[in-house]
């Protein structure tokens, strides 16, 4: 099964519970590159389209892609953004079309992580913005990861030095347990782990994994850490 069909099994659920933990690196990502009113912007793997409707609430022309079909179906819904069912690589848009380019936790779902970060390069006009798990700082969602699904072989680009670097906090919180279990399990590489070893197994192993993030009244919560890269053309 591909990867845009595994993210879109619980597309809507995803979009609910999990999406919006990416929030501060949204509003940092819009502040650093100035998106304003008339800005142009594309967003790479653009999930259920919440960056891409903040955008457009700043103003922005905003576009987005994702390989998802219910992803892409679930941010029309939400949002008045453009967006397209396309993955990540080589992108239909001419030089410097789009202002900003961004890359939320994207770049390592391509084929090809280094032709994806060239393509968003040559098709933004000023901006690029490359978010990603910290490489030297903790995030417990990737704790619990390798504890369910083992040690992740994913790989991102080779990037260049970026015009700037800045650590973005982005915890989770969850009210209660079956709160927390929906989230997890509406993510797309838990998907195919429940397809090897079944639900009820994989529910075992998250309950396991997730115990040291228990809070005192019965919720759950997580801090992680992005690394966000801007890189400018200008």
């Amino acid at each position: 099964m591909s990867e845009g069909e595994l993210w879109g099994r619980k597309a809507a659920e995803r979009a609910a519970l999990g999406a919006r933990m990416s929030l501060p690196a949204w509003k940092t990502a819009i502040e650093r590159t100035g998106v304003r009113e008339g800005t142009t912007v594309l967003d790479l793997a653009c999930g259920s389209g919440e960056f891409c409707a903040l955008a457009a609430e700043a103003g922005a022309k905003a576009t987005g892609i994702d390989l998802s079909r219910a992803m892409v179906e679930v941010a029309r819904s939400r949002s008045t953004a453009e967006f397209h069912e396309l993955p990540l690589g080589r992108l239909p848009w001419q030089d410097g079309t789009f202002d900003v380019v961004t890359a939320f936790n994207a770049l390592f779902f391509a084929d090809d992580p280094d032709l994806a970060f060239a393509e968003a390069v040559r098709v933004s006009r000023d901006y690029v913005v490359v978010c990603q798990w910290h490489p030297r700082e903790r995030s417990d969602l990737l704790v619990v990861g390798r504890a369910v699904r083992g040690p992740s072989a994913r790989k991102g680009a080779e990037l260049p030095e970026p015009h700037e670097e800045l650590t973005i906090d982005i915890p989770q919180v969850h009210a209660d347990e079956a709160t927390m279990l929906r989230s997890f399990l509406s993510v797309g590489s838990y998907q195919r782990i429940i397809d090897n070893e079944g639900e009820e197994k994989v529910v075992e192993k998250i309950r396991a994994a997730v115990e040291p993030f228990r809070t005192p009244d019965g919720g759950y919560r997580f801090s992680n850490k992005y690394l966000m890269s801007v890189f400018r053309k200008r």
